[in-house]
């Protein structure tokens, strides 16, 4: 039961998230039922592609910061910001040292749901996009 409580709210969240994207995307371009069916598309269109790249592409920038590809920036500015600091402690651990530590820490885990929302609404955006060029 557990473990469904955690996939709803992962996936709950993160489709709230999204529909707020497209619900404020919708609202800023003046959408109306109103408007022609082929300008509708497009604006459902491109709402629903939105959340759907931005989501897709968090997932792949958490691979990117699992692989590593982030530790020495994290180490630069970590030792430049102790360097500011006039009380911190000028006595600084070794990159190699703070690396190692990060290894031990281990990766972030469970993110397949940003890739998997995010599809999703490149999905309904696709259908938009489809009826968009069907109708024209």
């Amino acid at each position: 039961m557990k473990r469904l409580g955690s996939f709803l709210l992962k996936y709950g969240i993160t489709g709230a998230v999204g529909g707020l994207m497209v619900w404020l995307t919708l609202d800023l371009h003046g959408y109306s039922r109103a408007l022609p069916s082929l300008q509708q598309y497009r604006l459902l269109c491109d709402a629903f592609t939105i959340p759907g790249v931005i989501l897709i592409m968090v997932g792949f920038l958490v691979i990117i910061a699992n692989a590593g590809n982030f530790t020495g920036l994290a180490y630069a500015a970590k030792h430049a910001v102790k360097m500011l600091l006039p009380f911190g402690s000028k006595k600084q651990e070794r990159y190699y040292d703070y690396y190692q530590r990060k290894q031990e820490q281990g990766r972030i885990k469970g993110y397949g749901f940003l890739f998997i929302t995010g599809l999703a609404f490149m999905a309904v955006a696709m259908v938009f996009f489809t009826l968009f060029y069907l109708n024209r």
